[in-house]
């Protein structure tokens, strides 16, 4: 028997799919948060002098929209009362340097959440840090530490 030769022709298939632009997310940095211009937080010496002066009433704003916070939520993680926080129009020291710490922490969990995620990941108790709500952690120094070194475990992949 003979073969037939058939007289279709060969048809190749290709899948054509839009030319997809990959853009780093703008990372959300600290000074972005706090309103201040990057030069007085980028070093060490920098953030003293700056902390020394003293966070302006601008930045404890900025750092309340960021983070979706209430007034009695920061003003206790700044340990002061919501009146003070009220009638302050440059933090002192310690209140500078809280605000600092808070506006590192959300700069890293929005960076690897995103504002939602990591604003629910703050609302939910935790396995790894004996059930309790991150935002629960915020008003003491050590529990935002805690917090940072949580996230970084997750960056890296380090499961509990």
């Amino acid at each position: 028997m003979k073969a037939r030769k058939s007289n279709q022709k060969k048809t190749t298939t290709s899948v054509h799919e839009p030319a997809v632009a990959y853009e780093k997310a703008q990372q959300l940095a600290v000074h972005q948060i706090l309103d201040l211009e990057p030069v007085k937080v980028n070093e060490p010496l920098s953030r003293v002098d700056t902390f020394r002066k003293g966070l302006r009433k601008k930045s404890f704003d900025r750092l309340k929209e960021v983070t979706g916070l209430d007034n009695e939520t920061l003003a206790s993680a700044l340990a002061v009362s919501s009146k003070t926080i009220q009638r302050t129009a440059v933090f002192d020291v310690v209140q500078s340097e809280k605000m600092y710490a808070l506006a590192e922490l959300y700069a890293m969990g929005i960076e690897y959440f995103g504002e939602d995620g990591f604003r629910r990941w703050m609302d939910r108790p935790l396995f790894s840090i004996g059930n309790i709500k991150p935002i629960d952690l915020i008003d003491v120094t050590e529990g935002v530490i805690l917090l940072k070194t949580e996230i970084m475990r997750l960056q890296h992949g380090i499961a509990v």
